[in-house]
């Protein structure tokens, strides 16, 4: 069976927060997830045909086809998008800082915006979120006092970097960035592949089930790993 969008390691997860994507042929561009303020420990998942203000959660609910998950339902290692499919977003609206690190880490997405709607989300130690197959993050902080409050950064990579078709991309993100504080900043090195990365890394949330390819030596080919910060 082709799957058309995001898809989820299969658990229940699969079915209750995306369900609404399979059910149809043509789908909207914008998928958008966060953290109900209404709805105590679970997150909203919308499919919208259009961008919705940030962090406009009436506006998200009137504007979008949507349904309420409970957070006991998340499983480990966040959404998989296939990768063939380009023009989807997946949007995610943070107010909590769990929903990083319970949703996010580990999720294989191409375009991510990424939007800080309380500054207590950053609160806690350092983290930086795994992101596979990352080609674009647009990030956003609603604080009025941070000097960059909307950034884009498209990953491109460099001469001998181009790993799209046939190695792994992996992004980390510093999760401070989203503060606004600084201007976004990234670089790209070769690292090692995904055999080697897991064997040397084993606490870095990477899945090569959750990946497609047709290539089944890909996991042994070199990857590109982007900081960014």
């Amino acid at each position: 069976m082709q799957m058309k969008m995001l898809s989820f390691c299969l658990p229940p997860l699969l079915c209750a927060l995306l369900r609404l994507h399979f059910a149809c042929t043509d789908l909207p561009n914008i998928t958008l997830v966060f953290d109900s303020t209404t709805h105590s420990d679970s997150l909203r998942n919308c499919s919208c045909a259009t961008e919705v203000r940030h962090c406009e959660e009436t506006l998200a609910n009137l504007l979008c086809n949507c349904g309420t998950v409970p957070r006991s339902s998340l499983t480990a290692r966040g959404p998989r998008w296939d990768n063939r499919r380009t023009d989807g977003t997946l949007s995610v609206w943070v107010h909590n800082s769990w929903i990083r690190m319970e949703l996010l880490n580990g999720s294989h997405v191409l375009d991510l915006h990424l939007s800080l709607c309380a500054p207590a989300a950053l609160l806690g130690p350092a983290q930086y979120l795994t992101l596979v197959g990352l080609k674009r993050i647009q990030l956003y902080t609603l604080g009025k006092e941070a000097l960059h409050r909307d950034q884009t950064m498209n990953i491109i990579p460099g001469v001998g970097l181009n790993v799209w078709d046939s190695g792994l991309s992996i992004a980390l993100l510093d999760v401070g960035s989203m503060s606004g504080a600084l201007r976004l900043k990234a670089y790209s090195v070769v690292g090692p592949s995904l055999q080697a990365l897991k064997q040397n890394f084993p606490n870095l949330t990477l899945s090569e089930g959750g990946m497609l390819s047709s290539d089944q030596e890909w996991i042994h080919k070199p990857s590109m790993i982007t900081f960014i910060y």
